[in-house]
């Protein structure tokens, strides 16, 4: 199936208008609404924390004398939270509404993010990365039926790439004040930069930033949109079962991929270009930029080709990539072809999401949501557990490819798996308490 969304828009029915009435009074004055823009807010601050921790962590980790095994072996317990979480918080989200429970997540998400920061003990640091991990589901799983919510059909490709643009673009400013802010605190304290000390200092700038972004979000924490709205119990058909499988397989393959992948990039390049803090912050902070402006491109790229062949076209472009970043001796080209990967991945989340979510009920959307944290949480687990292991005793490239591998194989699920799905569901007759 190769039609786009602009092209083959499914019709609204009788439910879907019951639905949208529901939405309270949202006259936008710029961009998109309340809704949407103080989401679009809360996202740029997420990407600021996600993108420093993101940089600084593997840098803690190892400066607390954790190997790169070790490292996988932390990143896969943090994600073993989001495997048994991820779809009871989705389907209490669906229930008691998610812009609550997203504000209720973002204000305890600082207290995790310097319980890490200041972790003194192996059990307490792994503590605080569960609940960190737990707490970031909320995030993954309101985030984006909340969007599709808060916006008419015709413009979700639109504000997701916007949301993404935000998310990893102007967020990836996160790496650059991660990177300064070890680099000064080193400077302050009379050591390298690399030393866990400014690094923990940096690691808690991520709670600082969490701060201020819980701040506006406050003003939807009572906001019902369409789908939104707690909806009782609603029982799964067998036919739900399936088309949750056809979405979730595809999924997972690619977070086998990230997961072997991202989480050792920062010690690909200070271990083998010998990349210190400060440039590596601004390295990933240029990447991320570049990331972000090509998610903005998802509306023209889905226009020109299409829903599947543009999904399925980029993973294998991202497997392209990562063979030739492991393969490229100079760091001005390792940089290249990481920028390419990133802004292929980047520019799939704005149309891969709303195709996906857009799938089902309303008020099953916060139950497939939370399991798409599962297939992350699961993807995130082998990934670095396996990349880890490999690194060790066969080195990066190995490794990477393995991660490459996994794209590939993301994009024949794609193309075998979603071919036939069906087009945008209604709400559930009767479904609402």
């Amino acid at each position: 199936m190769t039609e786009s969304v602009l092209d083959a828009e499914p019709q609204l029915t009788n439910a879907d208008t019951e639905a949208e009435q529901s939405i309270p009074p949202d006259t936008p004055r710029f961009g998109f609404g309340l809704t949407a823009n103080t989401i679009l807010f809360y996202t740029l601050i997420k990407g600021l924390q996600l993108t420093l921790y993101g940089l600084i962590f593997p840098l803690y980790a190892y400066s607390l004398g954790y190997n790169q095994e070790a490292i996988g072996r932390l990143n896969a317990t943090g994600a073993l939270m989001v495997f048994v979480c991820g779809v009871p918080l989705g389907m209490l989200a669906d229930r008691v509404g998610r812009a609550r429970l997203l504000v209720i997540s973002a204000i305890l998400a600082p207290i995790s993010l310097f319980g890490v920061g200041f972790a003194q003990t192996l059990p307490t640091l792994v503590f605080w990365m569960l609940l960190q991990n737990g707490l970031s589901v909320v995030y993954w799983s309101a985030t984006s039926p909340l969007l599709i919510g808060a916006v008419p059909a015709e413009q979700r490709v639109r504000v997701f790439s916007i949301n993404s643009f935000f998310l990893w673009g102007l967020g990836a400013l996160g790496s650059t004040i991660g990177g300064f802010v070890a680099a000064s605190a080193a400077n302050v304290l009379g050591v390298s930069a690399d030393s866990t000390e400014p690094l923990r200092i940096a690691m808690a700038t991520a709670g600082v930033l969490g701060i201020i972004g819980v701040i506006p979000l406050w003003r939807i924490r009572n906001v019902e949109s369409a789908g939104d709205r707690a909806t009782g119990k609603v029982s799964l058909q067998r036919s739900d079962y399936a088309l949750f499988v056809r979405l979730l397989v595809p999924d997972i393959l690619a977070a086998c991929g990230a997961g072997a992948l991202i989480g050792f990039l920062p010690l690909f390049f200070a271990l083998r270009f010998g990349v210190e803090p400060r440039p590596l912050g601004l390295i990933f902070t240029l990447i991320g930029v570049l990331s972000g402006i090509a998610a903005l491109s998802a509306p023209l790229i889905v226009r020109r080709l299409g829903n599947l062949r543009a999904i399925s076209g980029m993973f294998l472009g991202c497997a392209l990539a990562i063979g030739c970043l492991v393969t490229m001796p100079l760091l001005a080209g390792a940089v290249v072809f990481e920028a390419i990967r990133s802004g292929l991945r980047g520019s799939i989340d704005p149309i891969y999401t709303p195709y996906a979510i857009s799938r089902v009920a309303p008020e099953r959307r916060g139950t497939l949501a939370g399991l798409y944290n599962v297939t992350y949480a699961t993807g995130f687990s082998l990934g670095p557990l396996i990349s880890g292991w490999v690194q060790e005793h066969h080195g990066f490239n190995l490794a990477f490819l393995l991660g490459a591998g996994c794209y590939i194989a993301a994009s024949l699920a794609i193309f075998l798996l979603w071919r036939n799905l069906p087009e945008e569901a209604p709400a559930t007759q009767g479904a609402a308490a």
